[in-house]
This record gives C-alpha cells, structure tokens and sequence, in this order.
C-alpha cells in the first residue's frame, strides 16, 4: 500500500528527445555572451578597476572551464535526471541539505527572473531611446510605470518560449544564438575597426553634441569622483578578484542539467554539450575586451566601468551609461545601426533568460515533487506538449508578483546581488562537494560503479574527483572575491541572512513533507531517496 502512496514513482511524462545539437544550442545560449560581458565590465571592473580582464578569462579557461563541464557533465551521465543539483546531491550528500540548495536555486532563480525581466526596460530598451534620441520613449522607460510594463511583456515573453514544450524550445534556441551571438560579434566588429584616434575623436564629438565630459576631462573627472586617479596598470590582486564577474561567461551551463531526462543518450552528450558550449562565448567575450583594451586608455575603460557602476561622475551628461554597449555605439560613430544591434540583442537576450529561469524554477520543484517532497501537481505534464504548462504559470506568475515589488512594493529586498551569491554557495558549491564525495562515499558506491565515467582516470585519481576539487576551489576564492574582500562585502555580506533564512526554510520543507509521507505510511528514505527518479 505505501508503495502505491509513493506517487513520485511513476513515469514523469517528460520526453527523452534532444540531441548533442540540441543540447550544445541550448549551452550555448543559456550562456547569454553580451549580459555576461556587460556584467564583467559593469560589475566587475567597477569593483575590481586594476584587473586585466584578458588574463582573468584565460585562468578561468584552464581552472572552472574544464572543471564545471567535467563536474556538470559526469553527474548529469551518471544520474541522467532533470531537476539540477537537487537530484545529486540529495542521493550522494543528503537529502534535507540538497533541499536547502535548491530551495535557495529556486530562490536565486526568481531573483534573476526579477533582473532579466527588468533589464528588458534598462538598459536594454532604454538604450535604444537613448541612442536615437526618442527622449519620450526613454523617459518613460525610466519610470516605474514603464519599467513594470516592460518587464511583464519580458516575462510573458519567456513564459511564451517555454510553455510549449522543449520541442519548441530548442529550435528556437539556434535562432536565439544567431542573434545574441551574432549580436556580439557585430559589436566586436565595430570595436575592432576603429582606431584609438577614431574613438576619442567620436566620444568628443558625443560630448559637444550633448554639453558632456571630452575624453580627457571625463577620465580626470571620474578619478575625482572616485577618490583617486583611475588606475593605469594592473595588479594580480584585482585580476583574480574580478572572478566575481569573470565566472559570469563560464557557469550557466549548468541551466542544461535541469533538462537532463530529457536529453536522448546523456552518456555521450552531457560532458560534450558542457565543454562545447562554453567555446563560443569566451571567444567572443575575449574578443571584446582585446579591442576594448585596443581602442582606449586603460584607465579609460576603467573609468567607463565606474560611472557605469556608481552613476557618481559630475559632469557626464550623455544620455547613455557608458556600458560596453554604448563604447561600441561611440567607436562606431553613432551608428544607428549599432544602436539598434545593441539594443535589441541585450533585450532579446534578457527575454530568453526569464525562459530559462522559468525552466530552472520548475525543473527543479518538478524533482521536488518526483520525491515526494511536493504537491502531487508539481509532477503535472501536459500529455500533448509533453510541457508542465500549470507549473510555468504558477512560476511566472509568482515572478509578475515579484517584479511588482521589484518596482512599487519592497525593492530594498529585491536589490543587490545577491543571486549569484546563492547559486554560488548553494548549488555551485554543494555540486562541487558532490563529485568529489561520489567516487569515496561507501554508500553511494552503487552509483559511482554504474557511471559511464567511472573508469575514467589521471595519474590513478578519478577524473570527477580531480575536477572537483579544481571547480570547489574556484568556487571558494570566488566566495572570498564576491563576499569577503573588502570591495565587496559592504554589498553582499549585508544580504546573507537571505541565504540563511532560505536555507532555512528548505530544511523545513524537507522536515514538513518527510513528515506528510510517514503519515501516508510511507518511508522517503527507503522508497524515495534510495534511487532516482524514473525518466
């Protein structure tokens, strides 16, 4: 009888239909290369001035580039499931602990589903109105009125790419690629070929045209406003602190984890898709920042980061943030042309990241519900799309709830960023802690043995362990760089007790539902969390 009560053995109604193309699309763009490159010149240069962004990238290639795909990869082979993190470290570290992880993964997905959908209105649009001049436009981007508009049509606009199933999903994602990634390649371009004397000669005329700083006296005024002159070289120190945004281009395949039930031969594709996907990215995102580094001073850059960052240079009056974007709509003469690919890549991309959160949100509570650890309605697949239909709405309209308070109701909760901080600890970390206990851990043995991986060996050290190792401690010197330096703290340390509290009331929710199945005359330990979820 209690085995008939474990409704989470059943079949999850999910459809084992996507390839190595389609997974190495859906990598791919999961990535986000102009948010990304945006986020590591706004974020991380704006707390880290003195780093070499170049470098910066290429330790991140031979450390976390290998060693995420490896960690990502050979977990998603070995426990072929949707539901992300949750499902591997449930089965190998313990299930209240993986549930406090992935209440906070769920948590952090909300928060960017916040973010992605507010920076559908600025900057994304609010760009555009700025560049060509459409002040009404801008103006009203930048009320709240607006930028709650806004950011609903985003949602409902990455609610519209998911809701139909990952059939649909993934065809649209190559189309999302060839305009983020081509996107970014066309701004590159117009970075590339423009000349030092070019640039500064089309940022001056930006300063005539709108009563603004010239170059020079913008570089001097943004030294002023930030307590000394801007640095001029870098240091070891702020390159290896500038992982805080670094890690932004290298970590979101995991997002193709969520989706593992339903990739076709897993054994052969995940690893693969994870390495693949990052390729394009980094390439792009490397490009960028050499031709940055061409063009302008190096403290000009850096200068651009600040004001972007803080908004505190007097002074600056063009009618745009001095983003990467906006550097590449000055190099190329104000073209309207770059305007619009500026504009409408970033906004097309914020639009397929609150698709993808909203895939994370409910995959994850998806696995919840497989265990028992849920509402029987978690677990509800619509039979023709093969899609949690109910469950994307459930999610996006928690998110339009959200984004209201965003907006009107408690922004001083929804600020800050403390998103990234509660995948980095939560998901990233715990992950990493997993691969290297899977391969010792006398319990979990069982699975470990059945991995396609398991033989896979350096120097006698299983594979998974050693990048385990390498991806844990990346993640904890990006813990140190993003919450303890002193740059940093005063942002993220204030918010930790939201992690906490999260945390928290996961454990709870563990307790709760362990609790709901034993009066059901069910033991979850024994039915549950003793194997996987079927496909």
């Amino acid at each position: 009888m209690a085995e008939e009560l474990a409704f989470a053995r059943k079949a999850s109604g999910l459809v084992r239909g996507l390839s190595m193309r389609d997974c190495l699309g859906m990598g791919i763009a999961f990535i986000a290369p102009l948010y990304s490159i945006w986020f590591i010149e706004q974020v991380g240069l704006g707390l880290y001035p003195r780093a070499n962004v170049p470098i910066a990238i290429l330790i991140s290639v031979v450390t976390v580039g290998w060693a995420a795909p490896v960690v990502w990869g050979i977990l998603g082979s070995t426990m072929p499931r949707s539901g992300g993190e949750y499902v591997y470290n449930s089965r190998i570290i313990h299930p209240a602990i993986a549930m406090g992880a992935s209440f906070a993964m769920i948590a952090a997905g909300f928060y960017w589903a916040i973010f992605n959908a507010s920076m559908f209105a600025s900057p994304s649009l609010a760009m555009l109105g700025q560049y060509m001049g459409w002040t009404g436009f801008a103006d009203y981007v930048g009320t709240n009125a607006g930028a709650f508009t806004l950011s609903v049509i985003a949602m409902l606009g990455g609610l519209l790419l998911v809701i139909f199933g990952m059939n649909v999903f993934h065809k649209l994602a190559w189309i999302a690629i060839g305009v983020m990634c081509g996107g970014v390649a066309i701004l590159d371009i117009a970075l590339t070929f423009t000349s030092k004397a070019d640039f500064i000669s089309n940022w001056n005329a930006q300063a005539a045209e709108h009563g603004s700083l010239t170059y020079d006296a913008f570089l001097a005024a943004a030294g002023t406003a930030a307590g000394g002159a801007m640095p001029t070289s870098w240091t070891w120190s702020d390159t290896l602190g500038i992982t805080a945004g670094v890690y932004m281009i290298f970590v979101w395949t995991f997002a193709l984890n969520y989706i593992g039930g339903e990739v076709k031969r897993p054994d052969k594709v995940m690893i693969k898709a994870h390495i693949l996907s990052l390729g394009i990215p980094v390439a792009l995102c490397l490009w960028a920042f050499l031709a940055l580094g061409r063009i302008m001073d190096f403290a000009f850059l850096r200068a651009a980061a600040f004001q972007d960052f803080n908004g505190s240079v007097e002074g600056y009056a063009l009618p745009y943030p001095p983003h990467v974007m906006s550097l590449a709509y000055v190099a190329s003469g104000a073209s309207p042309i770059i305007a619009l690919v500026a504009s409408l890549t970033f906004a097309i991309t914020m639009v397929w990241l609150c698709g993808v959160e909203l895939i994370v949100i409910q995959r994850g509570m998806f696995a919840w519900g497989m265990d028992r650890m849920g509402p029987k309605w978690f677990t509800s697949i619509n039979a023709r799309t093969a899609s949690p239909i109910g469950m994307y709405l459930f999610a996006a309209a928690i998110s339009v709830f959200l984004i209201a308070g965003y907006w009107y109701l408690f922004p001083s909760v929804l600020t800050g960023v403390v998103a990234g901080g509660m995948q980095v600890c939560s998901g990233i970390l715990l992950t990493a802690i997993a691969g290297i206990v899977l391969v010792y851990r006398k319990k979990v043995k069982h699975i470990w043995d059945s991995s396609p991986f398991h033989e896979w060996k350096f120097l006698g050290i299983p594979v998974l362990a050693i990048g385990g190792i390498v991806y844990l401690g990346y993640t904890i010197a990006l813990l140190w760089f993003a919450f303890g330096d002193p740059n940093t703290r005063d942002i993220t340390g204030r918010k930790a007790i939201i992690l906490v509290a999260v945390w928290v009331a996961g454990m709870l929710w563990y307790l709760l539902w362990k609790l709901v199945s034993r009066r059901q005359g069910v033991d979850v330990a024994k039915l549950t969390y003793s194997e996987l979820p079927p496909e």
